[in-house]
């Protein structure tokens, strides 16, 4: 009886021991399912917020005190797949390039105009107009078109690219070549003036110098896009199904408007 007794409480006590580690294996199990899940839920949300959500606006980059707020929201490692950010970081540092360009052909013509007296105030003014002008319109139309055609896998924003900086290699063109009173200090305009003042002349040259390797450089650029362009599947087709998507939801927001007036 002694022996069943103690056989019995032995069986118990394995049975025990068995169901403890069963708990256990159970709970480490709902808590690997448990974290499992966050992750999709946190992988979602950070997708989500990639391609829909509310991103504070954090560029331009401006000091407190300043007047203006950032535009808009830019984060290459965050809203670009890593297999593209390299691509789009080139074209943000040409764009950034091609903020110096500008600025420096305004800087030229505006010493054109101290020291060569009024003939050169249509080459000053144009000057002024194309940096204040075409500065935003590049960020806009070419570099944060790219940005988002990156960013929504957009085949028409893509093709809304390859427009916007094809104009901007025909701007480095005529930026290098400086047509006299065209406002741009290339070669034909620094040569001239080196002429009559050979500092302004040299300044020239070097501003020059800079927009010849800008049209490079977006040559060089605009090739290796399109190959991205190719290889993630975009085309012309894609581009107008878009477009026709597009067009078509405005004109059923259009007539919802009406509707309702």
């Amino acid at each position: 009886s002694s022996g069943i007794n103690a056989e019995y409480g032995g069986n118990e006590e394995t049975m025990q021991k068995q169901k403890l580690v069963e708990d256990e294996f159970r709970k480490r199990e709902e808590d690997l399912e448990r974290r499992e899940r966050q992750l999709r839920e946190e992988q979602k949300r950070l997708e989500d917020a990639r391609v829909y959500g509310d991103r504070v606006p954090n560029f331009p980059p401006l000091p407190h005190f300043f007047p203006c707020d950032p535009c808009v929201y830019h984060n290459i490692d965050f809203d670009i797949p890593p297999e593209h950010q390299l691509s789009v970081r080139r074209v943000f540092y040409h764009w950034q390039f091609t903020v110096f360009c500008y600025l420096m052909n305004f800087i030229v013509c505006f010493g054109m105009i101290c020291k060569l007296g009024t003939s050169a105030g249509s080459a000053f003014g144009l000057s002024l107009l194309y940096a204040g002008l075409f500065i935003p319109l590049s960020f806009l139309t070419w570099y944060r078109m790219l940005y988002n055609a990156v960013r929504t896998d957009s085949s028409l924003r893509y093709m809304l690219f390859f427009f916007f900086y094809g104009f901007q290699i025909l701007v480095s063109l005529f930026g290098g070549l400086g047509i006299p009173g065209g406002g741009f200090a290339g070669w034909i305009t620094a040569f001239k003036t080196m002429e009559e003042n050979k500092a302004l002349g040299a300044l020239g040259i070097l501003v020059s110098m800079a927009w010849c390797a800008n049209c490079l450089i977006a040559v060089y650029l605009i090739m290796q896009i399109h190959k991205t362009y190719r290889s993630t599947g975009q085309s012309m087709e894609k581009a107008s199904g878009e477009f026709a998507a597009s067009a078509g939801s405005n004109r059923n927001v259009a007539q919802a408007v009406l509707r309702s007036l």
